[in-house]
């Protein structure tokens, strides 16, 4: 951290609960993990549909553990 991030942390501490800040750490992380992901001068974020399909097939993949899906044929 910079000098000038050190104060405003200082004056302004993040009051939210750890668990709400390590979300948004997350959510920053995986954002910055997409390759096709940018950011117009004026703050607009444009994606890559694809990109984004290929990121949610894979978290899918690694989630699917947690579900239980029980078939019934007649």
């Amino acid at each position: 951290m910079n000098n000038p991030q050190r104060l405003i942390a200082w004056l302004f501490p993040d009051r939210r609960p750890e668990r709400e800040q390590a979300r948004e750490r997350e959510f920053i992380a995986e954002a910055n993990s997409l390759k096709t992901l940018s950011v117009s001068d004026r703050g607009r974020l444009s994606i890559d549909p694809e990109d984004l399909r290929e990121q949610m097939v894979a978290s899918r993949e690694q989630l699917k553990h947690l579900v239980y899906c029980e078939i019934a044929l007649h």
